[in-house]
């Protein structure tokens, strides 16, 4: 894999947030092409289910199916995020620290 600068990385990661906000103008896929996607994974339905379990009243069958795909696909988002090696050297370029006021 390539070594990407941590301006980069800042860059793609301000990307990725803000990416929800502009992908409702977006076609969206046709539901048989949906249908051919994977298959959730347990821990997504699992945590659907917890959603429905809280508000049963709220949701219905194709909300909780859109939330469950939802989790998935944030789940997926998290591993492949993870799979991303960082050296020592690979840190943020600003330093954050807390205002205690005037000492």
């Amino acid at each position: 894999m390539d070594a990407i600068s941590r301006r980069a990385f800042a860059e793609q990661l301000a990307l990725a947030v803000a990416a929800p906000y502009f992908l409702d103008d977006v076609p969206r896929l046709p539901l048989s092409q949906q249908q051919q996607q994977q298959e959730p994974s347990p821990l997504a339905k699992a945590l659907a289910e917890t959603m429905r379990l809280r508000y049963p009243d709220r949701f219905t069958a194709d909300d909780l199916t859109a939330i469950t795909r939802s989790i998935d696909n944030r789940l997926r988002q998290i591993e492949r995020l993870y799979q991303t090696p960082l050296g020592n050297a690979d840190e943020p370029d600003f330093v954050y620290s807390v205002y205690r006021g005037a000492d």
